[in-house]
């Protein structure tokens, strides 16, 4: 199983923490890679999130690919509490393991998601069908269309280390509430 890490390099507060608590969790350094993908710099898109989108398509799936292993992809600002081999999990469909909020219309955040390698392939391979998109709705509609999508509630094992400090006051304040609710450790 290949865990992979997305960030750029300025969060590494983020990506440090979530790197060393795979390792104390047992997972091998060799099964860990940090992606420091694109940036708005090194691909100008027209929308920030597109960023994510590509470095998903053009880095992380060919690296998967060429390892031939299942792929786990995390956020950098988060911490598993178990690693995925030791979940509970589906190893044909998409595992959701980790969100922001999930609804029945709507799954907000990849914070920690697993993807069997022949859906990687699959997603690899029908690359050009895809548009631009934010990488959740990305993976839930493929997800959904292909029958493969595991979303349980049970399964959230994992809450932000750290938060950025953008926005308003208000947004501040609604972000630290809405975290109380929702990164539990369990």
């Amino acid at each position: 199983m290949l865990y992979i890490i997305n960030t750029i390099e300025s969060r590494n507060i983020q990506y440090t923490k979530t790197y060393n608590q795979l390792i104390a969790l047992g997972v091998d350094k060799e099964n860990i890679i940090i992606d420091y993908g694109y940036t708005q710099k090194d691909r100008p898109c027209k929308k920030p999130y597109h960023v994510i989108h590509y470095n998903f398509f053009e880095r992380i799936l060919p690296m998967v690919i060429d390892r031939k292993e299942d792929l786990v992809y995390l956020e950098d600002s988060v911490k598993p509490l178990q690693k995925v081999e030791d979940i509970e999990i589906d190893a044909q469909k998409i595992n959701w393991l980790g969100y922001i909020f999930n609804n029945p219309s709507f799954t907000c955040g990849v914070k920690m998601v697993y993807i069997p390698y022949e859906i990687c392939v699959d997603l690899l391979d029908k690359k050009d069908i895809y548009r631009p998109q934010y990488i959740d709705r990305l993976i839930r509609n493929y997800g959904i269309k292909h029958n493969c999508l595991k979303i349980d509630k049970n399964y959230i094992k994992l809450y932000r280390v750290t938060d950025s400090s953008w926005g308003t006051t208000n947004q501040i304040l609604n972000k630290e509430t809405f975290k109380k609710k929702l990164y539990v450790e369990l």
